[in-house]
């Protein structure tokens, strides 16, 4: 099912050329030990020694506009006492931004501190702005408060919380918080236990929400095949979406990268049979006659790799016009092999929203749900699965070439391939349209190392997206 014919167009490879290697001033952001030196030369709480900093983990690096925004995390202790978090943000500067006088020369007695080696501009984060209903799922008593008359209204009417216990389970500062909620109820009442609680920023609770709706209204399409999640309340205002469970063992991209790191033939065995059931549970989605308000093509997310890397070009100006011809190269070929019909697409389909239980697959996070064409969320997920094992050389220490890639290569070539013959035995989908969505996200991904200052990420992006052009014909 591999397209094999060749695409040799320098122009496009050389097109790739800048992003090989990131700046050595963002990189240094991304190195804790780093950081941290410049943290006890310059933090105010570190310099009488009353306070020591006994770890500093760079949790986040993201480009923004002109701007890259860090957040660290911080182990002290305080005169010898117990190890306590302290979380610190802010902004790394570029070496051709000049950062206010305010900001480099003031002198403050708390976090809020300018490493001038690192060009960090630092302070204390108290709370999350972004995510204002955090506490709401944190704190139980509020938690039980928001989730009762809610779970009610979901058709449990006598359902009474004794009580709850809420478990974080993932947290993105500023961008979203999951957490799952064992509900205990009184006697003679009963509910869904556990909840799984959400909230994100901008309006993806919301999407989710109608998504899910669609998709718990006709289960004759999906029922056997795959598990979804009851989708039991959504509160607009809070941004607090409420569903019920799905049992989990692992993830498909726990199993995936357990598999290809190991290379045992029946752990292979095992993930080709999850790929099929995926493949076969995806079609069943597209085919469910779910309708969905958002639309996604191509042609937008073609434009977005081009904003994402016109942002980038703000603060490192010699990605400017990079990656131009392969973007060309990507339009061009669309239009030769016009878009399918739109199913109701998951839209961020990989092998992580794929939940695996005693035999038993769910999908989960409809939070991107679109009306789309096939193709992305089969080339979505082929991409990552491409990532997912690639990256397995990089953290064995393998080399990214000769034999130990090109075995690695072929296998991902095998289970990909898996995955979309078993969706072709259910539905419909252009091969050629696949492998086009399946390219652009690999370029997304390359640059999301960027835009993410992902380290050891970026070696194998680069080669796997380069491999990948050899597959375009035409």
């Amino acid at each position: 099912m591999t397209v094999t014919t060749q695409f040799d167009d320098d122009r496009v490879l050389d097109s790739l050329t800048e992003f090989e290697i990131l700046p050595a001033w963002l990189a240094a952001g991304m190195y804790g030990s780093r950081v941290g030196a410049s943290l006890e030369q310059h933090a105010a709480p570190l310099l009488d020694g009353s306070v020591k900093l006994l770890t500093c983990d760079p949790k986040r690096l993201r480009a923004k506009e002109h701007e890259w925004i860090a957040r660290y995390e911080l182990t002290v202790a305080r005169d010898g006492g117990e190890p306590e978090p302290v979380v610190l943000i802010g902004r790394l500067w570029a070496p051709d931004q000049t950062p206010p006088e305010s900001v480099t020369s003031s002198v403050h007695d708390d976090w809020t501190c300018w490493l001038p080696d690192v060009r960090l501009e630092l302070r204390e984060e108290e709370t999350d702005e972004a995510l204002p209903a955090l506490s709401t799922l944190t704190d139980p008593e509020l938690a039980a408060r928001f989730l009762e008359p809610r779970i009610r209204a979901a058709g449990y009417t006598d359902a009474t919380i004794d009580s709850v216990e809420c478990n974080v389970v993932r947290y993105k500062a500023g961008s979203r918080c999951t957490t799952v909620v064992p509900v205990t109820y009184t006697d003679g009442t009963s509910g869904p236990s556990p909840v799984v609680l959400k909230t994100h920023q901008g309006d993806k609770g919301s999407t989710a929400w109608l998504a899910m709706r669609e998709l718990w209204d006709r289960p004759e399409a999906w029922r056997g095949i795959v598990l979804l999640a009851e989708p039991v309340a959504f509160d607009e205002e809070e941004k607090i979406l409420v569903q019920g469970p799905i049992p989990e063992a692992m993830t498909l991209k726990e199993l995936a990268r357990n598999a290809i790191r190991e290379n045992d033939p029946e752990m292979l065995d095992s993930l080709r049979a999850e790929l099929a059931k995926t493949g076969r549970a995806l079609a069943a989605i597209h085919a469910s006659g779910a309708v969905y308000e958002r639309v996604a093509t191509f042609e937008d997310e073609l434009d977005e790799v081009q904003d994402v890397i016109d942002r980038l070009a703000l603060t490192v100006p010699s990605l400017a016009g990079s990656g131009a011809a392969l973007l060309e190269t990507l339009a061009d070929a669309a239009r030769r092999e016009p878009a399918e019909a739109h199913v109701p697409a998951h839209h961020d389909f990989r092998p992580a929203q794929v939940l695996l239980h005693d035999g038993d697959i769910g999908f989960i996070d409809f939070d991107g749900a679109a009306m789309a064409e096939p193709a992305l969320d089969l080339g979505r997920f082929r991409a990552k699965l491409r990532d997912i094992g690639i990256s397995t050389l990089t953290f064995k220490g393998e080399p990214l070439s000769g034999e130990p890639l090109e075995a690695n290569l072929a296998l991902l070539d095998d289970l990909c391939d898996t995955f979309m013959r078993a969706y072709q035995e259910h539905g419909t989908v252009s091969t050629r349209r696949v492998l086009l969505w399946e390219t652009c996200d690999l370029m997304t991904g390359m640059l999301h190392a960027w835009t993410k200052v992902r380290l050891m990420r970026l070696d194998p992006r680069l080669v796997i997206l380069k491999r990948q052009l050899s597959q375009l014909g035409g």
